[in-house]
């Protein structure tokens, strides 16, 4: 089950308050929004929330966003400071801050199976 950090100053941190300002929606459509950034990326993002390989068009598609307002929607994410740009792409904000844990055993749970499954086919 996959799981991110959410804490109860989110729903009006001032970038909470500033991306509902500038996409025009409600308060809890943002917090919403995040909301699904967020689970997404527990399963799109690296350790460090870099999203490899993706770009814009696809954290828009991800988000359930037709073009037109996609594009806004991932510039207001990047204007905020949800989203970071860079050299590669995007990632999301301090995602290690708040997920890293989560992704780290994660990883080790991957590496466990992999392991475990070596070993059953060598004994095979």
């Amino acid at each position: 089950m996959a799981w991110f950090k959410a804490y109860s100053t989110l729903a009006r941190h001032p970038k909470t308050l500033k991306l509902s300002r500038l996409l025009r929606v409600d308060r809890r459509y943002a917090v919403g929004l995040l909301h699904d950034l967020f689970t997404w990326g527990t399963s799109a993002a690296d350790k460090n929330g870099v999203l490899v390989g993706l770009v814009a068009e696809d954290i828009w598609s991800a988000l359930d966003f037709p073009p037109k307002k996609g594009v806004e929607v991932v510039a207001a994410l990047v204007e905020v400071g949800y989203l970071d740009e860079t050299g590669d792409g995007y990632a999301i904000h301090n995602w290690y801050d708040y997920n890293g844990k989560y992704s780290e055993d994660k990883e080790k749970g991957r590496d466990r199976v992999r392991r475990y499954r070596n070993k059953r086919e060598a004994d095979a």
